[in-house]
């Protein structure tokens, strides 16, 4: 019988996972809280093996109980399955990204940073105001926007328009839009909105940034604005009325984007015909992409059905009871019971 010591024993300083927590993030910060090499502390001896699985090691090390691991970090729930059941894997539209840093101190008591599986629609953490979300390579790129209220209210739009017209119709307008919004920044249509945006983003940064196409502030400064594109996009009314046949439908149409997008200058030349062509491409497009009605809100993004209200359970009518003036019921003529009209949703 081969002989297997365990050479593992508790750490010092133990921290608790983040919540959505990569593996290998949660090594990273037990080794740099403990100031020990993360080789080491994977393996600690180079003749002598182990019968624990990581699952253990970590439940030692960290002090934490196994279910609280496996319930926080998604890489450690393919232990706990069994050979027969499918391994949990993370959903489609969840990438690594870093953890709004304000969230990891209340959340862990320590200030190492923290990588965790995040979904790409949450780009603004609202708890705290801060830019989580594309370009942030770096936890310290996180920008404080509590100067900007716009791109955190329009963080919350978002999530609004994602109950409303459903994720399907949302990501496919999301998706389309963005090549519309980057050409519109690339042929400089700046818009009144945006500048202020950009120009509160840079004083808060540093007093002299440069402009940059890849910067988080610059990314952040237009996001209330393509949220608006989405929203003008999604709505059914409005693309019908752009692909219309009537000229002064579509005029309206026309006029209805130029309203909620308002330009420093004019547009002239091939931009105004360049502008015109690239929506009614894009509407087309969207309506090419979109799935039959019936399918749009059937299903939620988890791919359960979508539970409507006339298949919950009818909660039972509210009624009392008229008495006499002793309080006794009395006979049937004083005993009614009134339903009482429904609270407003």
């Amino acid at each position: 019988m081969t002989f297997h010591p365990a050479l593992i024993r508790p750490l010092p300083i133990t921290l608790p996972p983040f919540p959505g927590e990569c593996e290998s993030s949660y090594w990273n910060r037990l080794a740099l809280a403990n100031h020990v090499p993360l080789a080491r502390l994977r393996s600690p001896s180079r003749w002598l093996d182990s019968r624990l699985t990581k699952v253990d090691i970590l439940c030692i090390l960290s002090g934490q109980s196994r279910q609280n691991l496996s319930q926080t970090i998604p890489d450690l729930r393919a232990s706990d399955v069994s050979p027969t059941t499918k391994t949990p894997a993370p959903a489609p539209d969840h990438v690594l990204r870093w953890a709004c840093r304000r969230c990891v101190v209340i959340r862990t008591g320590s200030t190492l940073p923290a990588q965790v599986w995040a979904s790409t629609h949450d780009n603004v953490c609202l708890r705290h105001n801060l830019w989580i979300g594309k370009n942030v390579f770096a936890p310290e790129q996180q920008l404080d926007l509590s100067r900007t209220p716009d791109v955190i209210r329009a963080q919350r739009q978002y999530w609004r328009l994602r109950r409303r017209y459903g994720p399907i119709v949302t990501s496919i307008c999301q998706d389309t839009t963005g090549k519309l919004w980057s050409g519109l920044a690339h042929r400089h249509y700046r818009l009144v909105h945006r500048a202020e945006l950009l120009h509160d983003l840079v004083r808060i940064k540093a007093p002299t940034v440069e402009q940059d196409k890849a910067a988080p502030w610059l990314i952040a400064a237009g996001y209330p604005e393509h949220v608006t594109l989405i929203s003008l996009f999604a709505s059914v009314q409005w693309r019908r009325s752009l692909l219309s046949d009537d000229l002064l439908v579509v005029a309206q149409a026309i006029a209805e984007f130029h309203r909620r997008f308002p330009m420093q200058a004019p547009l002239r030349g091939t931009s105004r015909t360049w502008v015109s062509t690239t929506i009614e491409a894009t509407a087309r497009k969207i309506e090419a992409l979109l799935p039959p009605i019936s399918l749009r809100r059937g299903r939620t993004e988890t791919g359960q059905p979508r539970r409507n209200y006339a298949q919950r359970a009818q909660r039972p009518s509210l009624t009392y009871k008229i008495t006499d003036d002793d309080g006794d019921p009395g006979h049937d003529r004083h005993n009614h019971s009134i339903p009482l009209p429904r609270p407003a949703r």
